[in-house]
């Protein structure tokens, strides 16, 4: 753990005594994410001044320019290639706020310990469209989502200072199974369900699924319940009454196969035997 001095004579190496100054104080701080009016009040100088020492360590890639006026330190541990996983969530909530958002799909697996590996993409669904952006080792991809799904969210501890917004259990589940390609696969998501089933509020998913309004949902919903012998008799009857004549995927992800499964409506492109495998791994 690096302390103020510890930080000043690392930046001192390389840096005039001004930069190294303001990053130390800052890195010292905690604050490896600031904005440039905390920059100026570790410098006491002009804004004009402070924007111009800001710029250039930029030009050092020394920090990353996360939005307008606020910046990300680059971590002494990075090293030459200035990669690192620490904080990649931390990172995304700075890319995006004040507006609304949350951290989703994969991302949100990975936060509720449903993975088996992390992955180097943070999925952010939000209602503002942002193209995709690369910091540090990571790729922070924007899912546009209307205002009016913004439901099913909480706020975690990232980090022991920093809290982000994520989805719940079983917002996450939810929207997994809409997108399989934004987790992995529906056997990531059914190796999560079956990770988290006793944690999982079975009456709580079954009123999201019917909010969430997409019928391909609570059909991969329900087969994978069903397949697992989690939620109850009620659970699966709850779900059969949303069910329509259609088909869907049950990965849409994955080429079109498998057998047709009538009792929940889907094609299993993935078997039965395949998934409760996967549960055994």
């Amino acid at each position: 753990m690096y302390t103020k001095d510890d930080y000043m004579n690392e930046y001192s190496k390389a840096l005039g005594e001004v930069e190294a100054r303001l990053l130390a104080s800052l890195a010292s701080q905690n604050k490896l994410i600031f904005t440039i009016k905390e920059a100026q009040v570790v410098t006491g100088s002009p804004m004009p001044a402070v924007h111009s020492l800001v710029s250039g360590l930029v030009k050092k890639k020394w920090l990353i320019r996360l939005v307008q006026g606020k910046y990300l330190i680059v971590p002494l541990e990075a090293g030459e290639a200035g990669e690192h996983t620490e904080n990649w969530f931390v990172i995304a909530k700075n890319l995006i706020e004040p507006k609304p958002y949350y951290l989703s799909h994969y991302s949100a697996l990975d936060i509720h310990e449903m993975l088996t590996q992390p992955a180097l993409t943070v999925y952010v669904s939000t209602p503002i469209r942002r193209i995709p952006k690369k910091i540090l080792g990571a790729t922070f991809q924007f899912i546009f989502t209307k205002p009016q799904d913004l439901w099913g969210i909480e706020d975690v501890w990232a980090t022991g200072t920093q809290q982000v917004k994520v989805s719940d259990l079983e917002r996450t589940i939810i929207d997994c199974l809409d997108r399989p390609d934004l987790c992995g696969s529906i056997s990531e998501v059914a190796k999560g369900i079956w990770i988290k089933r006793n944690e999982i509020d079975y009456v709580k998913i079954v009123d999201y699924a019917k909010r969430y309004n997409k019928k391909s949902v609570i059909k991969r919903l329900g087969f994978l319940l069903e397949t697992y012998s989690l939620g109850g008799e009620d659970t699966l009857s709850q779900l059969k009454k949303e069910l329509t004549s259609s088909y869907a995927m049950l990965d849409p992800s994955l080429p079109v196969s498998g057998k047709y499964k009538s009792s929940w409506k889907v094609r299993a492109n993935i078997e039965p035997e395949e998934l409760i495998e996967i549960t055994k791994t």
